[in-house]
């Protein structure tokens, strides 16, 4: 989408570089950004990189790699879920993509979903951090856990690089109310046989909806 560049860490960015890397990711998906927004995405992308260096949150060893590679998921989420929502995210790890969704998307209530104490500790800052706390609680646990303890539960239920997909959509059937839906992060080619898909990244990732009967 846009070029990128691997200095090593996050350190060397300008505190103004974040902004303008989501201000234009933003025109490329088309998808209207108000200042708030984008500072805000700029300010968690900043964040997740200082805590990376202490503990492991993301592969992305600069803001231009993390921005470009691992935010476009929540855009493409965030195209689909246009309407108020209470949703879960299982495996949430850095908050990749549950926290930029819950920016670009206030309507929606989220769970994130984290079995490790270190990760929720992140979480948990970042949500004060934004001031998400009003729609945006993190639970220390396995989404296996929640789906027994609250079966069906939510409107909706994403999961990134945390699940196989076919184990994910039948994990998610058993968090996600009868017509809810469900969204597999993939690769482009994976659950084939599953036809409601948006292909992106350069034709290297896609988002599969499913609704739960």
């Amino acid at each position: 989408m846009f070029a990128t560049q691997e200095p090593g860490d996050g350190s060397s960015a300008g505190g103004g570089r974040a902004s303008d890397l989501v201000r234009a990711l933003a025109a490329v998906w088309r998808f209207s950004c108000d200042t708030d927004q984008i500072e805000a995405l700029a300010r968690y992308a900043e964040s997740l990189l200082r805590w990376n260096a202490r503990i492991n949150l993301t592969a992305a060893r600069s803001i231009d790699v993390l921005i470009a590679e691992h935010f476009p998921d929540a855009f493409a989420l965030a195209r689909k879920l246009d309407q108020p929502a209470r949703l879960i995210d299982v495996g949430s790890g850095g908050g990749l993509p549950a926290i930029p969704l819950a920016v670009l998307r206030p309507h929606l209530t989220v769970e994130l979903c984290e079995p490790i104490a270190k990760k929720v500790a992140f979480l948990r800052t970042a949500v004060r951090e934004l001031g998400l706390g009003s729609r945006v609680s993190v639970e220390l646990a396995r989404g296996e856990a929640i789906a027994r303890q609250r079966p069906r539960m939510f409107d909706a239920a994403i999961s990134r690089a945390t699940l196989a997909p076919d184990k994910w959509l039948e994990l998610a059937g058993r968090l996600v109310r009868p017509g809810g839906r469900v969204f597999a992060l993939t690769a482009a080619d994976a659950l084939p046989d599953r036809p409601d898909r948006e292909v992106y990244l350069d034709g290297r990732r896609a988002v599969i909806e499913v609704s739960c009967p």
